[in-house]
């Protein structure tokens, strides 16, 4: 059995990153020799809620949408961002958990990101340009389809994303979309990061 003071110890540990976890500022420090790009995707950082729609193949929305959590913090000294993606069912499992990570290279004048979850357990490689205050990511993804995502109508509290991909079996050429709305959380949620 432990002792009266370890089980305190204890607890105030687990108070204490709890506290930090749930703290939706975290970690938002811009190095300030960092690419000034950086402050595009930047003004992200902190916690998110998003909420998905899906395109059906005959252009209509689906009714269904899902929810995530989107967390996004400064990395490698200030100088890059990195995004925890979890998405979850009416259950509250969940279903996909993902990590970015982003960084701008300003001899090439454009963002070089790569993406792995638990799901497919690859690693997809995208660049992406501004292009007037929208981010627009182009790269293939973990199954081989050519994606297009845009970051657009970004600011302090909201931002509006679409992912864009093609698949042959639909219509050759034809992209099929997926809207994501994200609005800033107020506080910390039952998902763990």
């Amino acid at each position: 059995m432990k002792s009266p003071g370890k089980v305190v110890l204890y607890l105030g540990l687990a108070l204490f990153v709890l506290l930090i976890s749930c703290n939706p500022r975290q970690e938002t420090k811009l190095n300030p020799e960092a690419p000034v790009e950086t402050k595009i995707l930047g003004q992200l950082a902190g916690m998110w809620e998003a909420e998905q729609s899906f395109i059906n193949n005959d252009g209509s929305w689906k009714d269904e949408k899902k929810h995530s959590v989107w967390k996004w913090y400064y990395i490698l000294d200030g100088h890059a961002i990195q995004d925890d993606w979890i998405t979850v069912d009416s259950l509250n499992n969940q279903t996909i958990v993902g990590t970015n990570i982003r960084i701008y290279n300003t001899e090439e004048n454009e963002w070089h990101m790569a993406w792995i979850d638990k799901t497919n357990r690859r690693v997809a490689a995208f660049t992406a340009v501004n292009d007037n205050g929208n981010v627009i990511m182009e790269g293939t993804n973990a199954k081989g389809r050519q994606v297009r995502n845009t970051f657009f109508n970004i600011t302090e509290n909201e931002f509006d994303w679409k992912q864009e991909w093609i698949l042959m079996r639909v219509k050759a050429g034809s992209w099929l979309q997926k809207f994501i709305a994200g609005v800033r959380a107020d506080s910390c949620n039952s998902y763990s990061l």
